[in-house]
């Protein structure tokens, strides 16, 4: 699919809200999360006390990461190329090669999770028609699905932060007509956290 987004225009700056968003919910899914794992696990092990429950939870905690992301999914390729686009036209920097770096794990992300998806269509369709919504036959594949994407999901919680900082950097040296230096966004807490 050609995309065809531009940086600045509507559609852009809604793909970019709807990014905040999924960055505010993920930080609260990871945070219930940490609270869980922390409650329910050894705390000299990281073993969990009841195996079972926690992967339940584990298994809740992916498909809320997942379902959060929900909107940001159809165009998460665009927001990626338009921070790529904009990267090419910023002057090289430490700045902007870390920015570089971050935007290309957001590109691997995107793709693993298109695969990913796919992977589980090509799945589903294998699946017996006794397989419903709702029966062991379709949920525990349909959990694995979700286990193998909530890492790309992760690298989108951790690195969407700078698809903003590139396109705030973008915007200024257009404001300007030249290069600028400016101060980088601090960095989110989420990114520093040790990620289970």
């Amino acid at each position: 699919m050609p995309i065809s987004l531009e940086s600045g225009s509507e559609e852009h700056w809604l793909y970019l809200r709807q990014l905040a968003h999924y960055l505010r919910h993920s930080r609260q899914i990871l945070a219930a999360w940490d609270h869980y794992s922390a409650r329910h696990s050894d705390p000299e092990t990281f073993q969990p006390h009841d195996e079972d429950a926690y992967g339940l939870r584990q298994q809740q905690r992916d498909a809320d990461t997942l379902a959060a992301f929900g909107r940001v999914y159809y165009h998460a390729d665009e927001l990626v190329y338009v921070a790529e686009q904009q990267l090419a036209q910023l002057p090289a920097s430490d700045r902007t090669r870390r920015y570089a770096w971050q935007v290309r794990e957001l590109h691997e992300a995107t793709e693993r999770l298109y695969a990913v998806y796919d992977d589980w269509l090509t799945v589903r369709a294998a699946l017996p028609e006794s397989a419903q919504p709702g029966t062991p036959a379709y949920e525990e594949p349909l959990a694995e699905s979700y286990a193998e994407a909530w890492h790309y999901l992760d690298q989108w919680a951790i690195h969407g932060e700078a698809v903003f900082a590139v396109n705030a950097l973008a915007e200024r040296q257009s404001e300007t007509g030249a290069p600028t230096a400016v101060a980088a966004p601090p960095a989110p807490a989420v990114a520093a956290r040790v990620r289970r």
